[in-house]
């Protein structure tokens, strides 16, 4: 169970000095999220939890700050405000509120803001936390019971265990996330630009390559997100059409805007945004391109329907390759200066060939 000692002062400031200084107001949403997120398992309310603070804890990481909890509750007739309620005080909250938003097409979706008052002393007399939730089933391969802990809290005892998809299930509804032409975050949404979230998308799927090994349930899962998606949204596409919006959208960032499709200067600014929320690295362009080049690489194995996976070993690997002419020896550039985005061009490239 999350200690009462992760809502002080003193622990906040000792975080942040071990994660570069990292912004308190942010590590606070961090902690409360996690509060939050406990307090529906303690209510036993019935739910998956998924998106980015669901991949913060499977990958027990804080390379990428995630402060909102996203849950997928198939049986919308469980007394979820009266549970609510029930933990709220205990937790650290002092009130919540349903924010009513328009939604697309057939989406049964709820959204509430949980309020604090904030221990990391602002201008703020009053913060929160947002839920959001989407109600229907939910279409993962392998759920697993995983334990709700961070670097960011103190347990007092076990931590409290949710359930929550594994790898490869987060990634294949990640990269449906990461194509905005077809059934992802759009490039902007009621006249607000929407890129910091889109490369939000993209961090995770670069991060997600490295510990997946079953690209059968990647493909099955996003499959079936990309279809409920296209449903929801009267997309004029398939799933092809959606790995095709993966691919141009990567190649668009790998070409510095050249090729494939997408707008490059609202990209840049999604990357330059995205760095408040990723402070384990200096996040830049040349790193996007990488994370763009393994989202490409996903896109070809899932199109070509290929069972394995190639990953970038180190630079050793690379020293003898060349990128065909016919395929595009431009890419050969990134050899020099990105040697594990130039890899999985490379492997994209022997793919495209062979069929």
């Amino acid at each position: 169970m999350i200690s009462k000692d992760s809502l002080t002062t003193e622990w906040l400031n000792s975080v942040s000095a071990k994660n570069n200084k990292a912004d308190k107001i942010l590590i606070e949403k961090v902690i409360r999220a996690l509060l939050l997120l406990e307090g529906l398992v303690k209510a036993d309310v019935q739910f998956v939890f998924k998106g980015g603070t669901a991949l913060m804890l499977l990958m027990n990481s804080t390379k990428r700050l995630s402060i909102d909890i996203d849950v997928i509750i198939s049986n919308p007739k469980q007394d979820l405000e009266e549970k609510f309620q029930g933990f709220l005080s205990e937790q650290g909250f002092t009130r919540f509120e349903e924010q009513h938003r328009q939604t697309s097409g057939d989406i049964e979706k709820a959204h509430y803001k949980f309020f604090y008052t904030p221990v990391h002393m602002s201008n703020m007399t009053e913060d929160y936390v947002l839920l959001d939730i989407l109600f229907e089933e939910p279409h993962y391969a392998k759920i697993i019971n995983f334990p709700i802990n961070s670097s960011f809290i103190k347990q007092d005892g076990e931590p409290i265990k949710v359930n929550i998809p594994c790898h490869e299930d987060i990634l294949g509804d990640k990269l449906t996330a990461f194509a905005p032409n077809t059934t992802g975050i759009p490039y902007e949404k009621s006249g607000d630009s929407r890129t910091m979230e889109i490369m939000k998308q993209l961090f995770d799927i670069g991060s997600l390559l490295e510990p997946v090994t079953d690209v059968g349930i990647i493909g099955r899962t996003f499959d079936i997100f990309a279809k409920t998606e296209i449903g929801y949204r009267n997309c004029e596409t398939d799933e092809n059409g959606v790995l095709d919006d993966i691919y141009d959208t990567a190649l668009h960032i790998c070409s510095r805007g050249e090729k494939g499709k997408g707008d490059f200067k609202a990209l840049s600014l999604g990357i330059t945004q995205v760095k408040r929320f990723i402070f384990s690295e200096t996040y830049h362009l040349d790193r996007a391109i990488t994370d763009a080049a393994k989202a490409a690489y996903l896109a070809t194995v899932l199109k070509y329907k290929l069972t394995k996976l190639e990953k970038y070993q180190g630079i050793e690997s690379i020293k003898e390759l060349v990128i065909d002419q016919e395929f595009d020896s431009k890419l050969n550039k990134l050899k020099k200066g990105n040697p594990e985005a130039f890899f999985y061009w490379y492997q994209i490239s022997l793919i495209r060939k062979s069929y």
